[in-house]
């Protein structure tokens, strides 16, 4: 029994090390035209899984990186356009780098809904990203608003919180 449970740590240990080694942030993109934004979405979806799945402490330089890459092609997109609310900012007031987990869930989320794409559901989207990335890392530091959501994440009831609350706190 203790080699069994020894050998599928080892195959969800490997498994997560290979997907976290996939990425590569491009090198010399250019983003000035809207062609130009097209061309990298595949990669902006990867840097956002990778950022995900990535702890913190890890590869600090390539998450800077990411981080610059990801920023960059948002800020310049003809497609995406994140507003940040006051929730946002108090989820994200004490680890800023779940800023960027709330953008990349909320970018991936318009990326692979175009034609169906629904605001409250990118910021869901968001919103949830930053709880599944706050529950996992070891090193935040506490936030009270991202404690609740994880409960109410975690009983089923985050659509009618982000329905009743989302844009109420400033």
């Amino acid at each position: 029994m203790k080699k069994i449970i020894f050998l599928l740590l080892a195959v969800v240990t490997l498994s997560f090390k290979t997907k976290a080694q996939t990425f590569h942030v491009p090198e010399n993109y250019t983003l000035k035209e809207k062609a130009d934004y097209s061309k990298y979405e595949d990669d902006v979806i990867k840097g956002i899984d990778w950022l995900q799945d990535t702890p913190w402490p890890l590869e600090e330089q390539k998450r800077m990186e990411t981080n610059t890459f990801l920023m960059k092609w948002i800020q310049g997109s003809p497609t995406v356009s994140i507003e940040i609310n006051g929730s946002v900012a108090k989820m994200t007031e004490k680890n800023p780098q779940l800023l960027m987990t709330f953008m990349g869930g909320y970018t991936k989320y318009a990326l692979q809904n175009k034609t169906a794409f629904d605001k409250s559901k990118a910021n869901q989207a968001g919103v949830k990203a930053v709880i599944d990335k706050y529950v996992v890392e070891t090193d935040h530091k506490n936030n009270s608003l991202l404690n609740k959501l994880a409960k109410i994440d975690k009983d089923g009831k985050l659509a009618d919180w982000m329905a009743s609350d989302f844009n109420k706190i400033k």
